[in-house]
């Protein structure tokens, strides 16, 4: 792994990942429940994370498109631009402004994201040699885990003490910073492609002309996911895996409150303990994908993942959840970098971009499967039983992936 991140332009690429994540987290705990506290309703903290999710569903797909037409470096730095510009709304909200100003925030940060996800996934196999991927991507999804430990942690302290003003100036600058670095890298980013580079005076033209060629190339994206079986598999395993996180997403703060008894404090805990997991799982992912193969480590890191959900949900316990959210935490990363490096090894550059943007769509589509699910169910049926359903359904995934997906040799 140390010698990935010794490579110039993905150390790059990483540490602007890391810092824009850290601010991210910083809201990610403080905005839900500043609208729990201001509203008093599970429904409104969950049309929070409904509209964060949905810009995934309309427009993941086709950002896609534009992904495999646009420089992917420049895609990064301008998202991450617009992303900073966006979150200045929010200081009005903390100045007692309407609630109803998160959600448009959330909305529209989360369709500009649906351009850097695509295109940083996409990045990462021109940057890195393919035997690297599995360590690139165990390192990408640790650069996601360890703000997790910082990031609630100082999120539920600084809140107190900045408020969501001093938490917003603080995210704005980790996207301005990110911005710098991945301008900075070198490496080619524009996918090869069959089409013409039209010339300035083209411009205009070709402007004008890409949203009526989108839906094309988006249904041919989506042609190749259906004609590779296994690709088709690993979308399938996932979108099962993704209803029960919709779930979680929205009840987890309820299990907190109302369940654990606990607040913000209790929930960073939680949110750090599956940090420290997910960098555990990092390191194991990095070290068993080229042992057992992505596809073994996709199928095993699933049902684990089930069993230690399951553990968690049914012993509310803070002390016994907070140590069971690191198991938990390393084998989310564990299938999360088995699904993502089999799609990068299995889908040509050139379509790359389009297939990771469906591969959000669909995320996203069974994510507000998840959260429908979790408001419809929590009720009549209990949050802890929900929950355990969640748990269940990772077991499923796993055994899925363990027969659908073929084993790499």
């Amino acid at each position: 792994m140390l010698a990935v991140l010794r490579q110039r332009d993905f150390s790059l690429l990483w540490f602007g990942g890391v810092l824009s994540v850290v601010g991210d987290f910083f809201l990610f705990i403080a905005l839900p429940f500043f609208v729990y506290e201001r509203t008093g309703s599970a429904l409104a903290t969950g049309a929070m994370f409904a509209a964060e999710t949905l810009p995934r569903l309309l427009f993941g797909s086709v950002a896609g498109v534009f992904v495999d037409r646009w420089d992917r470096k420049k895609t990064m730095v301008v998202a991450d631009l617009s992303r900073a510009a966006i979150l200045l709304p929010l200081l009005a909200v903390a100045a007692g402004g309407p609630v109803w100003l998160v959600y448009v925030v959330a909305f529209v940060e989360a369709t500009v994201s649906m351009f850097f996800l695509p295109a940083k996934d996409a990045l990462v196999p021109n940057l890195v040699a393919e035997r690297h991927l599995a360590p690139a991507n165990s390192l990408n999804s640790m650069g996601e885990q360890i703000p997790s430990l910082v990031g609630p942690l100082l999120g539920g302290a600084l809140f107190g003490l900045v408020g969501l003003g001093g938490l917003v100036f603080l995210d704005i600058a980790t996207y301005l910073v990110s911005a710098v670095l991945i301008s900075l890298i070198s490496t080619r980013s524009i996918a090869p492609t069959d089409q013409p580079a039209g010339d300035a005076t083209e411009t205009a033209h070709l402007a004008a002309s890409a949203w009526a060629g989108a839906l094309g190339e988006w249904l041919e994206g989506l042609r190749l996911v259906g004609r590779d079986l296994r690709v088709a598999a690993v979308f399938a395993v996932v979108a099962v895996a993704m209803v029960g996180e919709g779930v979680i997403t929205v009840l987890i703060v309820v299990f907190v409150k109302d369940v654990l008894g606990g607040g913000s404090p209790e929930f960073s805990w939680i949110i750090t303990a599956y940090g420290a997991g997910g960098i555990v799982g990092g390191f194991l992912a990095a070290w068993l994908g080229p042992t057992l193969g992505e596809a073994r480590l996709l199928a095993l890191s699933a049902a684990a993942n089930g069993v230690f959900l399951l553990l968690m949900f049914n012993i509310p316990v803070l002390p016994v959840v907070v140590a069971l959210g690191v198991p938990a935490g390393a084998t989310v990363v564990g299938w999360f970098v088995g699904a993502q490096t089999l799609l990068q090894k299995w889908v040509p550059d050139s379509y790359r971009g389009r297939v990771f943007g469906a591969y959000e769509t669909t995320q996203a589509l069974l994510l507000l499967v998840g959260m429908g699910l979790a408001a419809v169910l929590a009720t009549p049926l209990g949050v802890v039983v929900v929950l355990s359903v969640v748990g269940a359904l990772y077991i499923l995934a796993g055994a899925v992936a363990w027969v659908v997906i073929p084993a790499e040799r």
